[in-house]
């Protein structure tokens, strides 16, 4: 859910043209580090002896790489950024407990509240509310330090103390608070929009919105696509009930939801129609999956049978192929299953990608079952 949520934010910000503008932004105030850190190395608030001038040189050079990737690099993974943040509020707390001043050392904390806005921006509650604990164990650690060697009384940190909390804390959490009311409105609509309410698939249009974000993939993976029509639907509806004909949809929505892995795409096109987008590493993995897919339409045979056409190709697609193109071939492949009989798997011109794969690719058609 969390990395959904975030994958979400991030599609927005690229709908929007807005994810380079960031990009840029959070580079910049990267960068604007390095000169503010080392300018303590001159302040008489800063670091006096060697070791801590080195540590406190040394961290501050950082954020300006760290910048420069954001600047010229693609936007991160949800695990990335959670490693942007924790080297963040670390490296924060080191440099500006090397200060040798009170004043300096809790007023370096108030930059803290930058990492917050964007966690409360990108990452959402779980991992702000891990960030304000760090900050908050951070200042208290730091007041005691004070108190102990510096021997600043309680009362007389209170004037640092109140607006770094407000700041640090309390304001990322109100905005928090702001954007993630508005995020899970734009999600629960995005949900109505995309999802299909019976088998908790993707719909036709959610199906294409995922299909844009495989695309975007610049790795050289296989794309497998499936199309999968039941067999003699109407004639279940008519025999058994529309009950046991949702029945056997959910189980076939249950099947492609087992099949598939994270990032892929289960959907239901309409009707009796389902689809599939899964990416594989290997040949032998898209066969893997085209078995997977295989076993569990057989498993649920003695409910209802299917008709499925796959195709797959290498990404990045080139210029005469796209998901369109893909669909239609998978689509074509199914009505040839469907004019063979039915209950069939056939594959449509896979060239070479399935080659060596193992069993899926020992036969071109295939009986689910014997039934």
């Amino acid at each position: 859910m969390k990395q959904d949520m975030y994958q979400f934010t991030t599609n927005a910000l690229r709908r929007a043209g807005l994810m380079t503008p960031l990009r840029i932004v959070i580079g910049v105030i990267c960068m604007s580090m390095t000169p503010i850190v080392w300018t303590m190395q001159f302040n008489p608030l800063g670091p006096h002896d060697l070791i801590p001038r080195i540590i406190q040189f040394v961290l501050g050079a950082l954020p300006s790489v760290v910048g420069m990737f954001w600047i010229f690099g693609s936007w991160p993974t949800y695990r990335q950024s959670l490693v942007f943040v924790a080297w963040a509020d670390i490296s924060m707390v080191i440099v500006t407990s090397m200060n040798t001043a009170t004043v300096s050392r809790l007023d370096g904390t108030y930059h803290m509240g930058l990492i917050g806005v964007y966690i409360a921006f990108i990452l959402g509650p779980a991992v702000l509310a891990i960030h304000c604990a760090f900050v908050l164990v951070a200042i208290i650690a730091l007041s005691a330090y004070s108190v102990v060697v510096d021997h600043a009384g309680w009362g007389d940190l209170y004037v640092f103390l109140a607006p770094a909390l407000s700041s640090l804390i309390l304001l990322p959490v109100l905005i928090q608070a702001l954007i993630e009311g508005a995020r899970r409105t734009a999600w629960a609509t995005v949900q109505q929009v995309n999802i299909d309410p019976l088998t908790g698939l993707s719909n036709r249009r959610g199906m294409y919105t995922r299909a844009d974000e495989l695309m975007q993939n610049d790795s050289p993976l296989i794309l497998v696509a499936a199309i999968i029509d039941l067999d003699r639907f109407k004639k279940l509806n008519d025999q058994h009930g529309h009950e046991h004909g949702d029945l056997a949809l959910k189980e076939v929505a249950r099947v492609l939801t087992t099949c598939i892995s994270e990032g892929d795409v289960g959907a239901r096109l309409g009707g009796d129609e389902f689809a599939a987008l899964a990416t594989a590493q290997s040949g032998a993995d898209a066969g893997e999956f085209v078995d997977r897919l295989r076993g569990g339409l057989e498993e649920i045979s003695d409910t209802v049978t299917a008709s499925v056409g796959i195709v797959c190709r290498r990404l990045p697609l080139d210029g005469s192929d796209d998901v369109d193109s893909l669909l239609r071939h998978a689509d074509r492949a199914m009505y040839e299953a469907k004019r063979q009989g039915g209950n069939r798997f056939i594959r449509f011109d896979f060239g070479d990608v399935l080659e060596n794969s193992g069993g899926a690719t020992e036969d071109t058609l295939r009986r689910l079952s014997t039934n």
